[in-house]
């Protein structure tokens, strides 16, 4: 029988894949189109496919996100989507292969977190489950023997002070790229009186939100307004760091608080060397000086941030002993 060997990334708003022997193999949005058939979830498209079916053509379907902040709400339909996507990747044969996994989660899932995740990717046909968390994961991916850990996500921040013999001190907060989203929406709403939707903000987001103090740029969008009609308004860099940067400084007082709690030895290596950066919103331009100046510290971006959680997984397959070490426990 075939082993397949894979680093899975359960994230927020991607599923990423990583294939042993192979390389990555999958990165696709986290979401999925289902319809509910005798009490039944059944699932349509998955990823991309669903993320380009528009929302006035779905019908009696709806959108569904299974995973949310990093946890799975949703167990029967994350195993629909996490099996859809490995039978994408896969190939079909008459003996199923033997499925290994990593699977990197958020370092503060709960028990029943923890549980939900391997009963799902047990549905999904995965034979071998080990999870990892994300931070150690990271730790890998950067080849460091410590290091403080800083990953800005969609709904998650994970923010952990790791070594090689596992997380130091850590701590995740609900404050990441879609409270960015939230609060410009808000601030819009706010000054203009005019509703801009997700889809659009998360556009403006990418395309126009910096944090140089600097920054003059206006954009034009399109909401609506308190009467339901369609609207443009013009919204500066500054309105939108106005509402970010707050959600930003709660940010860093965690890395504080985390690095404040580590061993004195990790605390100078990560004073000497700096800290390490990653995540979807590592992108906004201004965001690493910004952290440089407020907390006196280097900033490493990692390269190919949104893959590094899945590449750095791969590493345990080959290093088991590395990461029983991190986890405490003995690994076969």
């Amino acid at each position: 029988m075939a082993v397949i060997e894979l680093s899975i990334d359960l994230g927020s708003k991607y599923i990423t894949i990583y294939q042993k022997g192979i390389g990555l193999v999958l990165c696709e949005p986290a979401i999925v189109i289902a319809t509910m058939s005798n009490h039944k979830t059944e699932l349509r498209e998955a990823g991309y496919r669903a993320q380009s079916i528009m929302a006035d053509s779905l019908g009696g379907a709806r959108v569904m996100t299974p995973i949310k902040e990093g946890v799975v709400v949703d167990e029967e339909t994350a195993a629909m989507m996490l099996k859809y996507f490995l039978k994408k990747i896969i190939p079909s044969s008459i003996i199923p292969p033997n499925i290994k996994a990593m699977v990197s989660i958020c370092s503060s899932s709960s028990g029943s977190d923890r549980r939900a995740v391997e009963k799902c990717c047990l549905k999904a046909g995965i034979k071998d489950v080990t999870l990892v968390e994300a931070p150690l994961s990271l730790l890998a991916y950067t080849g460091s023997i410590g290091g403080l850990i800083v990953d800005i996500g969609g709904g998650k921040t994970e923010i952990a002070a790791v070594t090689n013999r596992g997380i130091a001190a850590g701590c995740s907060v609900n404050i990441a790229g879609d409270a960015f989203n939230n609060a410009i929406i808000d601030r819009i709403f706010s000054l203009y009186g005019v509703k801009v939707g997700e889809f659009t903000v998360e556009n403006l987001k990418q395309s126009a939100l910096s944090f140089y103090a600097d920054d003059s740029s206006v954009y034009s969008v399109m909401g609506s307004g308190k009467d339901g009609s369609p609207r443009s308004v013009d919204v500066s860099a500054v309105e939108m760091q106005r509402a970010t940067l707050p959600l930003m400084d709660d940010i860093l007082e965690v890395i504080m608080s985390v690095l404040n709690q580590a061993p004195p030895e990790l605390v100078a290596e990560v004073k000497r060397k700096g800290m390490f950066l990653t995540g979807g919103s590592v992108h906004i331009p201004g965001l690493k000086e910004y952290i440089e100046c407020n907390l006196d510290l280097d900033v490493i971006l990692l390269r190919d941030n949104e893959n590094a959680v899945a590449i750095g997984g791969a590493q345990f397959f080959d290093n088991k002993e590395l990461l029983g070490n991190m986890l405490g426990i003995k690994l076969r």
